[in-house]
């Protein structure tokens, strides 16, 4: 991976609709100033993150004012970029820092989706929980991916089922039955037996690959904080006790997500990992460039 040369690209627009995007150098070789900060964790509520960009013009202004207006911002090196996130704006402030206008937008994940989905199903007897999953996902028009055991063995409803509601309180209920969480992450709806990763694609993390000084060991949550307490999990909203983990630096690398599996290499720990929360900062003009990573130990 060539790791120079920051690149970064700021899309708005109304969703499913038509935008513009920013970034790429003007004819005089400079790009516009973007700097971005994005939360991702292993929970229910929806991922958030910031992106400020100078110098926006009127009609660029006015875009983000218009109702669920929807910024994706891309990242990279070079002529590599790709999606560090993606979400619909919840507030943006525009004010002056010297000679130039500084615009703060702040995101959450795929809001719309979570608050505006409400569902009216039925099914019969003997109808198994994948089933419901993929017709929620239909529904939140999102994308459904689930770790290796997520749906081996779906509950079956030996009564049939009916529920009328919000789809974010359906799939609380249904990961009560299967024993599994959920999360939406970068648009995808994701589904996992406790401590699985969403796949077995497994990314390195050593120095040669861009991790950046020692892991650190931490107290975690299962449900994806780290500090000294426990958080509600994400699958049935209980208490969980710390655990330990391990928390990592690197140069930013938008393949790795939350859920994914990492192998780290390191003087102080070598082992295989999921990902349970990572933080992404950039700044193209200077600063981070980096992700941070929360890991916990997979066994066996």
């Amino acid at each position: 991976m060539t790791l120079f040369d920051r690149q970064a690209r700021v899309l708005i627009g109304e969703g499913g609709g038509a935008g513009f995007e920013i970034g790429a150098a003007t004819a005089n070789g400079i790009p516009i100033h973007i700097k971005f900060a994005f939360e991702k964790a292993d929970v229910e509520s929806p991922n958030t993150g910031k992106v400020t960009v100078w110098n926006l013009s009127k009609e660029h202004l006015a875009d983000l004012e218009k109702q669920d207006c929807v910024v994706i911002v891309k990242a990279g090196y070079g002529g590599s970029i790709s999606q560090a996130f993606s979400g619909t704006v919840t507030h943006a402030s525009t004010s002056k820092e010297g000679a130039d206008q500084m615009t703060e937008i702040e995101l959450a994940d795929s809001m719309v989706e979570l608050r505006d989905t409400n569902v009216s199903l039925s099914y019969a007897e003997g109808t198994k929980t994948d089933v419901i999953y993929q017709e929620i996902a239909n529904q939140m028009g999102l994308p459904l991916s689930s770790s290796a055991n997520a749906l081996r063995f779906p509950t079956e409803l030996s009564n049939g089922f009916s529920f009328v509601g919000s789809a974010k309180n359906l799939l609380k209920r249904l990961v009560r039955m299967d024993g599994t969480s959920w999360t939406i992450q970068d648009g995808i709806l994701q589904l996992t037996k406790p401590g699985e990763p969403i796949s077995l694609n497994c990314y390195e993390l050593n120095a040669g690959s861009g991790l950046i000084g020692s892991p650190k060991r931490v107290s975690l949550s299962a449900s994806g904080g780290s500090g000294s307490g426990g958080n509600s999990g994400a699958g049935g909203g209980d208490t969980q006790a710390a655990q330990l983990g391990w928390e990592v630096t690197y140069l930013m690398n938008l393949a790795i997500g939350v859920n994914s599996y990492v192998h780290v290499t390191s003087r102080v720990v070598t082992g295989y990992f999921r990902v349970q929360k990572v933080s992404i900062e950039g700044d193209n003009y200077e600063g981070d460039w980096q992700c941070r990573a929360t890991l916990m130990e997979l066994k066996g």
